[in-house]
């Protein structure tokens, strides 16, 4: 058979303790033949190197948790798993850098950071999972990309080995390094289809010793995307702010009880928004304050205020939204729009109807994104016809 000849040469390769059956490995349907785990990036060479001369597919992961993410394979022969290339190499509390490898999570990192005071300023939903070759392969900021911008801001130098297993290197360790070309753009966001990235190098920043958060209630997406503008225009600009649905609303009623009391949560019409600020404790204070008037002023029927580990708990908790309440089936889309425009934006496609439903949604309308997710039916899915380019095309439209 040859799912037992794929395997058996790459037992033969590394040895079969490093290979084992695709079984739970399934990617858009599909079952790959043995799943490959190296220890080092020799071994990724080698398989590479191998997959390579026999016309053999490989799909690398990380920690699996954006694997739905860009277009269906064609074919799926082997999972290349980069679990195990998961060391701190480099760190050096002094420039404010570190050198990792991909494999690593990005909670794992973070933990190994915090001794000297510092952290690598990424986002990913289930960080616990997330390993910082995914979070760069996929390229995507969380909701402090307001302040933090995009993975790549943070990228110093890469290393990636080709289809053919060659090593090719992009920057350094150092902050100011401009030797040539900027690869480190291109490979961030190339969902691995340039390569497979086995380290990285990013620049750190240092730890704030305060965080806090608002939540506000409003009467409707509209108004709580509004108030978001204005609150990210005034003095008291939070790093992040996000509005959110009334099903995502209902959602944090049901994850964090503690934090949604007396914001009306459960009512229809109810929107949130969510902002979040960090840095000295006087000073973050004072910006809670006048965040908070400001949400008032504009039409809040409550706001609450989160400090310490709440809001950071809080934060991880919107971080985790988009996968929290869209298990496959459901359909997601996320868009970028221009900040200015995330108010015409949200409220055109809260129109699309998909299968009787309109879009829930989560915007940022600092840094211009959002996602909307409608529920799949059941039997569209299991039939496995493509009944969303419709909506695409319509979205398409409303950019």
């Amino acid at each position: 058979m040859l799912e037992s000849s794929l395997s058996d040469q790459l037992a033969r390769l590394l040895g079969g303790n490093l290979v084992s059956s695709g079984d739970g490995h399934e990617i858009d349907g599909l079952t790959p033949q043995a799943v490959v785990r190296p220890v080092n990036r020799i071994q990724v060479s080698e398989v590479l190197s191998w997959a390579s001369s026999e016309m053999v597919s490989i799909l690398p992961r990380g920690g699996g948790t954006r694997i739905g993410l860009g277009n269906v394979p064609r074919k799926a022969d082997v999972v290349l798993d980069l679990g195990a290339l998961d060391r701190v190499l480099d760190y050096q509390p002094a420039d404010m850098t570190a050198t990792v490898e991909s494999g690593v999570t990005l909670a794992s990192l973070q933990e190994q950071l915090a001794p000297g005071g510092e952290f690598v300023p990424l986002e990913a939903a289930l960080y616990e999972r997330s390993t910082v070759g995914g979070i760069l392969s996929v390229g995507a900021g969380g909701p402090l990309a307001y302040a933090f911008g995009l993975p790549r801001e943070w990228l110093i130098g890469i290393g990636v080995l080709n289809t053919q297993g060659v090593a090719t290197k992009a920057g350094g360790k150092v902050v100011k390094n401009v030797t040539g070309y900027d690869l480190n753009k291109l490979y961030t966001g190339s969902l691995g289809t340039l390569g497979v990235i086995v380290e990285a190098s990013f620049k750190l920043l240092p730890i704030d010793a305060h965080s806090g958060a608002l939540l506000a209630s409003f009467p409707s997406l509209a108004d709580s995307i509004a108030a978001g503008r204005k609150l990210i225009q005034s003095p008291a600009a939070p790093m992040g702010c996000h509005s959110v649905t009334s099903v995502v609303s209902r959602h944090l009623q049901d994850s964090v009880q503690a934090a949604s009391q007396d914001l009306g949560l459960g009512e229809e019409e109810t929107a949130l928004t969510f902002a979040f600020f960090a840095g000295r404790a006087k000073a973050t204070g004072r910006r809670l304050e006048e965040a908070a008037a400001l949400l008032l002023a504009e039409g809040a029927k409550a706001v609450q205020r989160i400090e310490g580990p709440a809001a950071r708990g809080l934060l991880r908790w919107i971080t985790d939204v988009p996968i929290e309440i869209s298990p496959s089936p459901d359909l997601v889309i996320k868009i970028s729009v221009q900040p200015k425009s995330a108010a015409r934006t949200s409220a055109e496609c809260g129109e699309i109807i998909f299968s009787g439903e309109k879009p829930e949604q989560i915007v940022d309308p600092g840094f211009g994104s959002m996602r909307l997710f409608w529920p799949m039916p059941i039997a569209i899915s299991a039939s496995g016809a493509d009944t969303t380019q419709p909506i695409l095309d319509a979205v398409n439209q409303v950019r």
